[in-house]
């Protein structure tokens, strides 16, 4: 009988075979043909054009992309060969055998009749071929200079001296270590920085005694990018500053290596370079704005260069970090130096640097504990120097005014700390809402010290149960627009039929890592690097994180491309026609959308029992 045959024990405990009826089960085990995989047997099923269910009975298999990208492992109790057949799309992917074993197959009919008869079978693999259509989306950044991390580029650790080495003895080390500049430390923290053209410039041509201590002729506290941080990051400061060697720094400000100009042509293979030149040159506010008019146009021109059109997210975002230093540097030449420490806060977008040309700006400013009266209105008028300069320059003024120049994003330290507990302890709706955006903060310029001591006590407040709690229920009320039966449900108004995709998709996303990353005491800001630091997360399971990347990774590409190539003015900035899309990005945009919604329940279900 058939249900004392090993065959029957297996695949009645094999999701979704468990399923089925048992009329359906016994018609899907005598549709069951065994098949010895090889690489011999392999290419002879290719050739043969058929499209099979398969289940891994033993063996080992990787699933690998056209471009050699390997997708899944396939062992024991694996499904493959589903996606092509629920699609009718010929198969792309291949396998590749890595240990000889047997797969059960299902002819195409057999496949098709199931899922007509169990639609719980159907909807497992529905289900799963989602999930596929994510993984597959993932874009290969490996040939794009731009999104590479510092860390993957700076191989040599940094030649250090102390500041009362002597310049013969400085200068002697550079020879002997074949290196154009030296950082001259105390203990591990970075003091100043001394090149090659300081010999020349401020020692030989200034005919300055060799024996007197580098600390004389260093460049006291200078500009850093951090490990994580890219290469176009350090394009972007060294432009702006307009400097040749720039110290790479740790999270603990502690520097693991130098990078210079000559580092960066090496890396470098398209042509951003001029662009950045010409933004950080600009003489005068004026020079600068008409330059930032080149940025719409060059952004396109960029996206066609690129195989991740993700990474102008982070382009545009270390341009607007630029613009904003530049409009600082230009206030400081007219009004002197800020008269007391500070930073200047980016918020939202620029701050997780997935910033769209439809992003407006979100700011604010963070003051020494000690600022004057003088000292607050000498910032209130920088701050609205800058945020009109961006919005002149083509990032928009903020609806809702989260803008340094408004009293309310301006505050001294200790006023944040106190504002932040405000929120905590009355967790309005509005509270809430403005926590969210305080939570996604970057340093732009300033004091970075005054930053990482803000932002470690902010993330230690948010630690608070009924906080967390209240963020969650919030988050369960946001609608995704996915209905019944897998329909997409669109807005229909006087601009059209549409999805906002940042408000209904990107922006719930957003919040969902947010709490898991306030959850754990995190101070980082971009999504992707968030959930890398979640991966051992209790919370949150290994495959939901990678579902969440993804999702997030699909949708914001999703975004961009509808900005940069909009086919309607009609259609508000982040609007997505379902219509006007692919069969394939529609089944995408539902995988995303399961996704959140699923994300959703999680945190309903972990953090609710907090209220």
């Amino acid at each position: 009988m058939a249900e004392e045959r090993e065959e029957y024990q297996v695949l009645k405990n094999t999701p979704p075979f468990d399923v089925l009826s048992e009329m359906d089960f016994k018609f899907a085990l005598e549709n069951m043909q065994a098949m010895y995989l090889s690489k011999e047997s392999r290419e002879e099923i290719i050739q043969s054009g058929r499209s099979l269910l398969y289940l891994v009975r033993s063996g080992t298999y990787d699933l690998v992309t056209q471009d050699d990208r390997r997708l899944e492992r396939l062992e024991q109790g694996d499904l493959f060969g589903f996606p092509s057949l629920l699609s009718g799309r010929k198969v792309t992917n291949r396998i590749d055998v890595v240990v000889d074993g047997i797969v059960w197959t299902w002819p195409e009919q057999t496949f098709h009749a199931l899922r007509q008869r169990s639609q719980a079978f159907e909807r497992y693999f529905l289900d799963a071929h989602s999930r596929r259509l994510l993984s597959e989306h993932r874009p290969d950044q490996a040939n794009d200079w731009t999104v590479k991390a510092l860390a993957d580029v700076v191989t040599r650790e940094p030649v250090k001296v102390s500041a009362d080495t002597t310049i013969r003895e400085a200068a002697r080390l550079m020879s002997e270590q074949r290196v154009s500049s030296l950082l001259i430390t105390e203990g591990h923290a970075l003091r100043g920085i001394i090149t090659d053209r300081d010999l020349r410039n401020r020692v030989v041509a200034a005919g300055l005694d060799t024996s007197v201590s580098v600390a004389a002729i260093m460049t006291p506290m200078p500009a850093v990018v951090y490990a994580h941080q890219s290469l176009f990051d350090a394009l972007t400061i060294m432009g702006q500053s307009n400097i040749h060697h720039l110290p790479v720094v740790d999270s603990n400000e502690a520097p693991v290596g130098v990078i210079t100009v000559t580092d960066l042509m090496r890396q470098q293979r398209s042509e951003p370079v001029v662009l950045i030149n010409a933004l950080f040159k600009a003489p005068t506010r004026e020079a600068l704005i008409q330059e930032a008019k080149q940025i719409p146009d060059y952004l396109r021109t960029f996206a066609g260069r690129v195989r991740d059109i993700g990474t102008l997210g982070r382009l545009l975002a270390s341009l607007t970090d630029g613009l904003t230093r530049k409009l600082i540097s230009l206030y400081e030449q007219d009004h002197g130096r800020a008269p007391c420490a500070y930073v200047w806060l980016a918020f939202g977008s620029q701050a997780r640097q997935d910033q769209t040309p439809g992003s407006d700006q979100d700011n604010g400013l963070l003051l020494a504990d000690d600022a004057s009266e003088a000292a607050r209105e000498w910032f209130m008028h920088m701050a609205t120097y800058v945020c009109e300069g961006l919005g002149e320059c083509g990032v928009r003024l903020c609806p809702g005014d989260v803008m340094a120049m408004n009293p309310k994003w301006n505050k001294t330290r200790l006023e944040w700390r106190e504002q932040f507990q405000k929120w905590v302890r009355s967790p309005t709706p509005e509270a809430i809402l403005h926590s969210m955006i305080f939570f996604d903060s970057r340093l732009i310029s300033g004091h970075h010290g005054l930053y990482r001591q803000h932002r470690e006590q902010v993330a230690e407040l948010a630690k608070n149960d009924m906080f967390l709690g209240n963020i969650a229920r919030h988050i369960g009320t946001l609608n995704v627009p996915l209905g019944l039966f897998n329909r997409l449900r669109t807005t229909a108004d006087d601009q059209g039929d549409y999805i906002d995709v940042k408000k209904q998709a990107i922006a719930v996303l957003n919040d969902i890592v947010r709490l898991y990353s306030l959850a754990h005491g995190l101070t980082v800001a971009a999504i992707p690097e968030r959930l890398a630091q979640l991966k051992n997360s209790k919370l949150l399971a290994a495959r939901d994180n990678q579902n969440l990347l993804e999702a997030w990774q699909f949708l914001t590409h999703l975004r961009l491309n509808a900005q940069l190539y909009r086919t309607s003015e009609k259609l508000p900035a982040n609007a997505i026609d379902p219509e006007r899309l692919s069969t394939l990005q529609r089944r995408q945009l539902k995988a995303a959308f399961r996704v959140i919604k699923e994300a959703q329940q999680g945190v309903s279900l972990k953090f609710g029992r907090n209220l």
